[in-house]
């Protein structure tokens, strides 16, 4: 199931969800003194980690990671990465740790298993998570027409992470599975715009194979919260 939380502006939505956001992470640092956050790419959070970045949060104890990565390289103007770097590891978020998904291998297939293992040995566990959502339905790099779809959604999967190198990509990518992220304390689904708004209300309506971000709505036993604007 969901709750909403609705706005006309983008702005405030942005700051209610860091508050939101910020809260969640200050109960994990005092529940057991770190906190492990994952942040999606896109234009829509941009507003929403400038907010984040100047909250009162033991920004030291934080690990921030991706849902998802292009495979560019990590200053390229396209990379997940570097709009993390440029929007929220700022201001007091300074401080926090930030472990990419990108590393050398030429492609994601090949650099899966240092990455898999980069995780599993800085993280054991996500706490926070904050997926966007494509006009087209999809979350993280979980596509309808994707070789890996199934697999990426498999909440028995033994991967954190998987390549998704399908043609019809213009890169290639690294995502997180649902089977990683399905264990965080909180999850949040953030996005805006009128055309967004239609195929959230489809997605609504019940696991939809068209729409990969209606799996994560219809999970028994796991609540999302939902941010988005009017």
């Amino acid at each position: 199931m969901w709750t909403e939380t609705i706005s006309d502006s983008e702005e405030v939505l942005a700051q209610k969800l860091a508050l939101s956001v910020s809260k969640q992470l200050n109960a994990c640092i005092d529940d057991k003194n770190k906190a492990c956050l994952a942040v999606s790419g896109g234009k829509t959070p941009v507003a929403f980690f400038q907010q984040l970045s100047q909250q009162d949060v033991e920004w030291s104890k934080v690990t921030i990671i991706l849902v998802d990565e292009r495979w560019l390289p990590t200053d390229h103007t396209d990379s997940n990465e570097k709009l993390v770097r440029d929007h929220l590891i700022q201001n007091k978020a300074k401080q926090a740790y930030f472990l990419g998904l990108k590393n050398d291998a030429e492609l994601p297939s090949e650099g899966i298993m240092d990455c898999e293992t980069q995780l599993r040995t800085q993280i054991d566990h996500i706490d926070v998570v904050v997926l966007g959502m494509g006009r087209d339905g999809h979350t993280a790099s979980w596509f309808t027409d994707s070789k890996q779809l199934a697999a990426l959604l498999d909440g028995e999967t033994s991967a954190w992470c998987l390549p998704v190198e399908d043609d019809f990509l213009p890169q290639p990518r690294m995502s997180l599975t649902w089977r990683f992220m399905k264990r965080a304390e909180k999850i949040y689904l953030h996005f805006s715009g009128e055309e967004k708004n239609n195929v959230f209300n489809k997605a609504c309506e019940g696991i939809n194979e068209q729409l990969p971000v209606s799996h994560v709505l219809h999970q028994d036993g796991i609540s999302i919260s939902v941010y988005r604007t009017e």
